[in-house]
């Protein structure tokens, strides 16, 4: 029997599985997002577990359809039990933009956290400093500025992430009621 064929079961099943998980990482992270104060650190670590995540379920994703460009799986229209959705290979796109995205969201959280502690040294440098004016003032007033606008930014990028996500469910939600159950159930 045809290797790709025979494992695509459990691929599909690791995929479905994963995803899952990721989409309730994904809640988690709104979640916290939201949280009065925000808590930068907490995030960050949320991140990582999320990326993770989405990982584990890109690689399963991929796995699923690993056959499609050896020729050893066929697409869905050709093969009723064994072919692969064309909405396996766009959700493939959708988990690496997701992962990306994250990636991307992590990096400024992480910026923003070396940003903040910055700005408190140069207060306290400030605060032992006669007079505290100076060039050390005109950074303080840049660094606050863009202190300003980091939670609404954090906020809308998580917003279109979310955005995406309802692409990516209705995906999800495509693949499972399409795919043959000896592919779903695994």
């Amino acid at each position: 029997m045809n290797i790709f064929i025979k494992n695509r079961p459990f691929y599909g099943k690791m995929r479905n599985q994963n995803y899952q998980r990721s989409h309730q990482g994904f809640r988690t992270l709104q979640e916290q997002a939201r949280r009065v104060p925000f808590q930068p650190k907490e995030m960050i670590k949320l991140l990582e577990e999320y990326i993770h995540q989405l990982d584990l379920t890109l690689q399963h994703a991929a796995d699923a359809i690993r056959g499609l460009k050896r020729r050893r799986l066929g697409m869905y229209r050709v093969d009723k039990v064994f072919g692969v959705l064309e909405e396996e290979i766009v959700l493939c796109y959708f988990l690496e933009e997701m992962i990306s995205s994250s990636k991307f969201l992590k990096k400024r959280l992480e910026t923003d956290l070396k940003i903040r502690i910055y700005r408190e040294r140069i207060r306290r440098f400030q605060g032992q400093t006669p007079g505290g004016g100076g060039f050390l003032t005109n950074i303080l007033e840049s660094l606050d500025a863009m202190t300003q606008s980091e939670f609404i930014e954090i906020e809308k990028l998580v917003q279109i992430m979310e955005d995406r996500y309802r692409i990516g469910d209705k995906l999800f939600d495509i693949i499972l009621n399409k795919t043959p159950k000896i592919i779903a159930a695994g």
